[in-house]
C-alpha cells in the first residue's frame, strides 16, 4: 500500500477492515502544518451511581496549608498510604496526576433520583422523582456540549465519533441502560442510551479488532499487511525520534486490544462471565481511539455488583458504614470495586506515551457518582460530592492534591452541613481546559452554566462572588492553571 503525504493519517486497510495510525508529524508535508505540533486535550467523565458517606470516600484527609479564603489542601505526596478506602492502594501510583476535591456542591432545586448532578449541575424540577426527567437547566451534559463544539472537533469528524458513551455492567438494572449524558432532540433534553457491547463499541471505530474468528487467514493476513506497512514507516529515513517513539507505543497497544479482544462477539458479551475482562477491552479500545486522535470526549458508566434492590437501600443505610468489621456494607465494597476500576483506567492512558508526555497527562479524566456523601439520616444529597480529576488537560490543570473548598468548621457547624463551592464552576473549569469560553456554553449572557436556583447561593461561602456573571464564569481557585477564558 502507498503512503499518501497529502493525509494526515496512514490507513492500513485489509480483510475489509482498517486500522488508523496516529498523525505523525515528520513524515507530514511541509504545508500539511503550520505552527509548533500540539497534542489534543481529551475529556473523560467516569460516573457511577449512589454515593458514599465522606469517611469512606476521604478517609483522614484534612488539609494543612491555606492559599486563600475557602480553598485549603494538602499534598498528596505527604500521604503514608491510601488516600482513603475508596480512593485505596491502586490510585498511588497515580497521587502527582491526580486531585481529590471537597467542598464541591449541586446547587438542586430537587434531590430525588437523577442523573444531571455531576454532568449538568443541575437537578431536574421540583415535586418530581424520575430518574430520567431532564434538568431544569435545559442545557445538555458537558460531554455532549463538549462533543457539538467547533473547538474540539472540526466538520469532517462524524457524530459516533464525537461522543463514546459506555456502560459495560450489566448486573445493575438500576443504571444498566443509563447515562449521565443528555442531549437535545425535537426540542427537549432526553438521557443518551449508552452502548454496552464491546463489539459495537470496536464497530464504531472501525477497527476491525473481534470481527472475525481467533484463527482466520484474514486476521493473519490483515495483522501481517499492518505490519509490513508499520515496518516501512518505522524504517523510513524522514521519521523523527519522537514519531517513532509515538508509533512503536501505538502498535504495542494495538498488539495488547488484539491479545485481550480479539475474539470477543456481541453474542459472547451480552451474557459475559468476566466483566472485568469487558471494562479492561472497552478502556483499552477508548486508549486506542483517543492515541489515534478518533474521538477525544467519552463517558462511562460502571454499575453496581447488582441492583436496585438490595443497593438503593444500602445507600441509604451507608451513614457511617466501614468497609470491614460488623458494619461493613456491600456497597461500600462496590464503590470500592468501581475506585479500582477507574484506577485501571488511568494506568491505562498513562502507559500510552505522545509527543508531550502520556495520554493520561494530555487528558482530563472526571470520577464523580450520583449524589453527595450521604448525610445524617441517609437522605440523598445534592451537596459535598465526591469529586476526583486526573490528569494534566495538557498542561492546564495543577495535581496532585486535596482541596477543600469548604466553609471552616465550628462547634455549632456540623461537617456535613460545610458548603463549598458550585458544582457550575467545576464543570466550567473542565469546559476551559478543553477551550471553551462563556460564549460557548452559556444559554444567556452572563448566565453561566448549569442551574441557579433563587438564593441558592446565600449560605454558601463567598456566595455573592459566585453569583455574579464574573463568579459563574470562573474556574475553582487553586486547581486551574491555564489562561483565563472568560
Amino acid at each position: 500500500m502507498k503512503y499518501n503525504p497529502k493525509s494526515r493519517r496512514l490507513f492500513l486497510c485489509g480483510a475489509g477492515a482498517a486500522l488508523v495510525l496516529p498523525a505523525l508529524r515528520s513524515l507530514m508535508p511541509r504545508e500539511a502544518y503550520a505552527g509548533p505540533e500540539t497534542t489534543p486535550p481529551r475529556y473523560i467523565q467516569v460516573l457511577n451511581p449512589y454515593g458514599p458517606n465522606a469517611p469512606l470516600y476521604y478517609g483522614a484527609l484534612k488539609a494543612n496549608q491555606n492559599i486563600e479564603p475557602f480553598v485549603n489542601v494538602k499534598a498528596l505526596s505527604e500521604l503514608p498510604g491510601a488516600i482513603s478506602p475508596i480512593l485505596g492502594d491502586a490510585f498511588t501510583p497515580f497521587t502527582s496526576k491526580l486531585s481529590v476535591l471537597r467542598g464541591i456542591d449541586v446547587l438542586a432545586e430537587n434531590w430525588n433520583h437523577q442523573y444531571c448532578f455531576p454532568t449538568c449541575a443541575s437537578s431536574y424540577a421540583a415535586g418530581l422523582d424520575n430518574d430520567e426527567a431532564p434538568p431544569t437547566s435545559g442545557q445538555e451534559s458537558i460531554d455532549v456540549m463538549l462533543s457539538n463544539s467547533a473547538k474540539v472537533y472540526g466538520p469532517e469528524v462524524p457524530a459516533v465519533r464525537r461522543l463514546v458513551v459506555l456502560n459495560p455492567v450489566i448486573t445493575d438494572d438500576y443504571s444498566k441502560n443509563r447515562s449521565f449524558s443528555w442531549r437535545s432532540a425535537n426540542g427537549k433534553l432526553e438521557m443518551i442510551r449508552p452502548v454496552k457491547q464491546t463489539q459495537a463499541f470496536f464497530d464504531a471505530f472501525a477497527s476491525g479488532f473481534g470481527g472475525v474468528a481467533e484463527g482466520d487467514p484474514r486476521e493473519t493476513a490483515l495483522l501481517q499487511a499492518v505490519y509490513a506497512d508499520y515496518k516501512k514507516v518505522r524504517d523510513s529515513s524522514r521519521i523523527s525520534a519522537a514519531d517513532k517513539q509515538k508509533l512503536e507505543s501505538y502498535m504495542s497497544l494495538v498488539a495488547d486490544i488484539q491479545k485481550g479482544a480479539g475474539t470477543c462477539t456481541p453474542a459472547m458479551q451480552v451474557d459475559e462471565v468476566d466483566i472485568e475482562a469487558v471494562i479492561t477491552n472497552q478502556f483499552r479500545i477508548l486508549a486506542a481511539a483517543m492515541a489515534c486522535d478518533l474521538t477525544r470526549v467519552a463517558s462511562i458508566t460502571l454499575g453496581m455488583s447488582m441492583g436496585t434492590y438490595p443497593r438503593h437501600e444500602q445507600h441509604h443505610k451507608i451513614y457511617g458504614k466501614t468497609m470491614s468489621g460488623e458494619t461493613a456494607s456491600e456497597l461500600a465494597v462496590d464503590l470500592k470495586l468501581t475506585g479500582s476500576r477507574v484506577a485501571r483506567l488511568l494506568g491505562i492512558l498513562d502507559a500510552v506515551t505522545e509527543s508531550s508526555g502520556t495520554l493520561l497527562d494530555n487528558s482530563l479524566v472526571y470520577w464523580a457518582m450520583q449524589y453527595g456523601c450521604v448525610v445524617i439520616g441517609g437522605e440523598h444529597s445534592a451537596n459535598g460530592m465526591p469529586v476526583m480529576v486526573a490528569g494534566g488537560a495538557g498542561g492546564k490543570l495543577k495535581q496532585g492534591h486535596y482541596i477543600d473548598f469548604r466553609e471552616p468548621a465550628s462547634e455549632t457547624l456540623h461537617d456535613d452541613s460545610r458548603r463549598g463551592i458550585p458544582m457550575n464552576n467545576l464543570l466550567v473549569t473542565f469546559m476551559n481546559c478543553m477551550g471553551l469560553s462563556s460564549e460557548d456554553y452559556e444559554a444567556t449572557s452572563g448566565k453561566g452554566y448549569g442551574s441557579y436556583p433563587p438564593n441558592a447561593l446565600a449560605k454558601k461561602p463567598n456566595g455573592a462572588f459566585w453569583d455574579t456573571t464574573a463568579g459563574r464564569r470562573s474556574p475553582v481557585p487553586f486547581l486551574y492553571t491555564g489562561e483565563a477564558m472568560g
